[in-house]
């Protein structure tokens, strides 16, 4: 089982969740933290980072994906993360 950490509360992961849930399909996402950084669509503070692992990588060890979420106007953007994978 893998853990999820987050600084969130449960009403915040929920809306969390429901924001990317396109991109659950694809990735496992292992912690969530809501910053200060202001969202580049809305400019309120509830800006979320996440790591992810893409369910296609050869090793479940390494953050693929970087997902950014605002929990109050639903902006979302994934990203990948250089890293360097096993042949």
């Amino acid at each position: 089982m893998v853990s999820f950490r987050s600084n969130l509360s449960p009403v915040e992961i929920k809306t969390f969740l429901k924001t990317v849930a396109d991109y659950t399909d694809d990735v496992l996402i292992l912690y969530c933290y809501k910053n200060s950084t202001p969202c580049p669509k809305c400019g309120q503070l509830q800006l979320c980072r996440s790591g992810a692992i893409s369910l296609y990588s050869s090793s479940l060890d390494k953050v693929t994906h970087t997902i950014i979420a605002c929990l109050h106007c639903g902006y979302k953007n994934i990203s990948v993360e250089l890293i360097c994978e096993r042949l």
